[in-house]
């Protein structure tokens, strides 16, 4: 029972960030904070990890190979771009750098995040 409930435990933490298409873009973005991760499986070596682990808000991948009328609508032109949403509404935006590697870190996104969510206080 107890290799049961380790393995069981285990293999739900390598879940792998959730896509989104076109067909569920807006609906997954349009309430509360969202941070989406533009990306391709090329550089795959360069995805940002810690999306999973922000705090306040949903992130999703979108591959702008499947789907790149979403990037066009958005004007990404390199990947990894992340982008938070609020409501839809496109709040804050991290580009790689030359290297198609993000240079924002989890800290600094979550700043973004936790900025959002303070001036709805305000």
């Amino acid at each position: 029972m107890s290799k049961f409930l380790f393995i069981l435990l285990f293999s739900s933490s390598l879940v792998a960030q959730e896509f989104i298409t076109s067909s569920s873009f807006e609906s997954k973005t349009a309430k509360g904070i969202t941070v989406v991760e533009f990306w391709v499986e090329w550089n795959a070596g360069n995805e940002v990890v810690f999306l999973e682990s922000l705090k306040d808000c949903y992130s999703y991948r979108v591959c702008i190979v499947k789907d790149s009328g979403i990037q066009n609508q958005y004007k990404v032109t390199s990947v990894p771009t992340v982008i938070v949403f609020d409501n839809g509404v496109e709040k804050t935006r991290f580009n790689p750098n030359i290297m198609m590697q993000l240079p924002a870190t989890k800290k600094e996104v979550q700043t973004a995040i936790d900025d959002i969510t303070l001036t709805k206080f305000q």
